[in-house]
């Protein structure tokens, strides 16, 4: 299974085995007597969170157990390469709708060892077949390739069809004409797609079967009948016109391809009789990955839409178990956390037994304690879970292949080193574990080189400032504009900084910018990282003592940090010390010490002494403070890269120099509360911006 699957094993392990009445990992056959029609459960996680993880555990192990169909609903051909361009297929005789019921019902067709045949799709087969292949009669330009024998065997059949006649052999023999002119021309020129030939070719038997051996009025062509009631005759006569709705516009096409979907849980349906629901049978289970995007909620609402269509009946009904994946906020106020949806296996999971129950289940972000778990096999430093919770943001499949890289580092009955696993993620060690972090969140080459190189601004005019710096022909508010639309919160943890005004940084999804951060510095000469940040800074106003503080100064001196510009921050931050109250002056410093390390570790050490530059430091106890707000400030800097895990001798520091500042300020509640709570939040490995300030205040 994987430790990636951290949290899933309420889903995987009960609830699932329960709706399908079979195991996951054993044999039993697991019998409820609540247990009716399966729901539609929508596993919604960010980035990362192991949704597509959720799935693949599932497909393996109920693969060749029980029908079983799967398909990827942003990916060419569902996923599967044989129907690669049938996903954006739109045309009057087909749909991406109608290719996906062609690849669940062939799937779901595959003989299973233990369940005996594969399910059988009648009423789906006529359904299908008249509309992919049927041209009414009058409409030539949309096939201009369709055989003149097809056309004449269609208008025939439309001709003894339209009469009503009572001449059932004729019928049947013009039927058959038909059916004969049609299967040889299907690739094509009747309106199939090449890559569904095969799965059309089974389509057509079944269907073959029941229009020439059954009579008008019984089985899968009854069921068509009593669906469309808006028509007149029997099933065949009321499927023919049923095309023209699927060729209309928009909302009518929809209600075709819910009557289509309809027909195939029916189906799913008639093949559970007696003796499968006797004996117990597991029930079928289908697999949709990327319910979010626009293809996944189409066919969402087609389903729903089918589920309302099907009649409502006190006998019990068959249903599939639909688990599908959909990006989006695992804490929203619709959605159940995983951990608390076990108690759904108390009850039947299907509302009435013709209507579907709607199950969203928010992915739980995996924590320390997990991580410890993960890492248990491995004898590594005390800070490496914390280090790994740091940059996987609680991310099931980044903490995975952080893990993985751990392991391979450690040699034969070794001990793994913090510094060893540092060097591969800050570059020193060669490797690209970094690059392959973010391109398993951000697949595409193009959005992840653009959000490396604006990880580093604070907002969107300093992204749009450095674009422009770098592309100067290029239409810089584009650019940085779809950037910020791949932010949403359907995909992200947004975390902005608290009390920045207006939010900052660029990038607030914690984990992905200091991955980003990490591959701008990797990726940046020494020069070419002054210049970046030196045009970041150029857009806001220089510390000016003259003016009251402004949140353009604090962006200012947060990118002259990053620039290595430690003792300018210094005499500021001296200025403005119990001036402004400390309150605000601890949330500058949180957000001014957030700055990104230098590539020049040596300017991270203490500086020549700039004391008499400093206009604040006129007296011995003016120089104490500077040195401390000096201390503070370096000390606090190293603390905040994501790479750093707590240092003592960094945190001591920290904590000498709070002190050493109350000592300096007749009164000050906010100040003692530092002194006391941010070596204790650094011990933790809480960073800057997030230091603590008293009254909940945070940077």
């Amino acid at each position: 299974m994987g430790t990636s699957l951290h949290g899933q094993s309420a889903l995987l392990d009960t609830l699932v085995p329960y709706w399908l009445g079979l195991e996951r990992t054993g044999e039993a056959l697991l019998r409820s007597k609540g247990r009716d029609s399966g729901p539609v459960v929508q596993v919604i996680g960010g980035r990362g969170a192991g949704k597509s993880a959720l799935l693949n555990a599932l497909y393996e192990a109920y693969h060749n157990r029980l029908p079983l169909a799967h398909a990827d609903l942003d990916a060419p051909g569902f996923g599967h390469a044989s129907l690669v361009g049938l996903a954006e297929n739109e045309t009057p005789n087909s749909s991406p709708v109608t290719s996906l019921l062609y690849l669940l019902s062939d799937q779901l067709g595959l003989k299973v060892e233990r369940f005996g045949h594969g399910l059988q799709f009648r009423r789906l087969s006529v359904g299908l077949l008249v509309v992919s292949t049927w041209q009414p009669v009058g409409i030539t330009e949309e096939a201009p390739g369709r055989p003149e024998g097809l056309r004449a065997a269609e208008r025939r059949l439309f001709e003894i069809l339209r009469t009503e006649s009572n001449d059932q052999r004729r019928r049947k023999e013009v039927l058959r004409q038909w059916l004969d002119a049609l299967l040889p021309a299907v690739s094509g020129a009747v309106g199939v797609p090449a890559g569904l030939d095969p799965m059309f070719q089974a389509v057509a038997r079944t269907a073959r079967e029941l229009l020439l051996a059954a009579r008008p009025d019984r089985g899968a062509l009854r069921w068509w009948h009593d669906q469309l009631p808006m028509f007149t005759g029997d099933g065949l006569q009321r499927l023919l016109p049923f095309v023209l709705g699927f060729r209309g516009m928009a909302d009518w096409r929809q209600k075709a391809e819910a009557l289509l979907v309809a027909a195939f849980l029916a189906d799913i349906d008639e093949n559970y009789g007696w003796h499968r629901h006797h004996n117990d049978a597991p029930y079928p289970l289908l697999l949709l990955d990327n319910l979010h995007t626009p293809q996944g909620a189409r066919v969402l609402r087609v389903l729903l839409l089918a589920y309302q269509q099907l009649p409502r009946t006190t006998r019990h009904v068959t249903r599939p178990v639909i688990v599908a994946s959909s990006l989006g906020d695992a804490t929203a106020d619709s959605v159940t956390a995983l951990a608390d949806a076990t108690r759904a296996a108390d009850r039947p999971p299907g509302g009435h037994a013709g209507g579907p129950h709607v199950l969203r289940l928010g992915l739980p972000p995996v924590g320390r304690e997990e991580i410890i778990g993960m890492l248990s096999p491995l004898d590594c430093p005390r800070h490496l879970p914390l280090l790994v919770e740091r940059l996987s943001g609680g991310r099931p499949s980044t903490a995975r292949l952080l893990v993985d890289a751990a392991a391979q580092l450690v040699p034969a009955a070794g001990v793994l080193r913090m510094t060893d696993f540092v060097a591969l993620l800050d570059g020193t060690a060669g490797g690209d574990l970094v690059t392959r972090l973010l391109r398993q969140l951000l697949p595409a080459p193009h959005l992840l080189d653009r959000l490396t190189l604006l990880s580093a601004a604070l907002d969107g005019a300093a992204a749009r400032r450095l674009w422009s710096s770098r592309y100067p022909d290029d239409n810089a508010f584009n650019r940085v504009h779809e950037a910020a639309e791949h932010l949403d919160p359907t995909r992200w943890n947004l975390q902005p900084w608290s009390a920045a005004d207006p939010p900052a940084p660029f990038v607030t999804d914690r984990a992905l910018r200091s991955l980003l951060l990490l591959r701008l510095r990797t990726g940046l000469s020494s020069e070419d990282w002054g210049q970046t940040q030196r045009r970041l800074r150029s857009g806001y106003a220089p510390p000016d003592p003259a003016l009251p503080p402004d949140p353009q100064q604090v962006r200012y001196l947060h990118h002259s940090l990053a620039l290595g510009e430690a003792n300018l921050v210094v005499r500021y931050l001296h200025r403005r010390f119990d001036e402004d109250g400390l309150h605000a002056w601890l949330a500058t410093v949180n957000q001014i010490c957030a700055a990104p390390l230098t590539h020049e570790d040596s300017l991270l050490q203490a500086p020549p002494l700039e004391l008499a530059l400093c206009p604040s430091c006129t007296g011995p106890t003016a120089e104490h403070v500077h040195l401390a707000i000096n201390r503070l400030v370096r000390a606090l800097w190293r603390q905040s890269d994501p790479l750093t895990v707590p240092q003592d001798a960094s945190i001591e520091r920290v904590e000498s120099a709070l002190g050493t500042l109350y000592e300096h300020v007749t009164e000050s509640h906010a100040l003692q509360r530092a002194h006391r709570d941010w070596p204790k939040s650094l011990r933790e490995g809480v960073q800057a911006p997030d230091l603590p300030i008293s009254g909940g205040l945070r940077p």
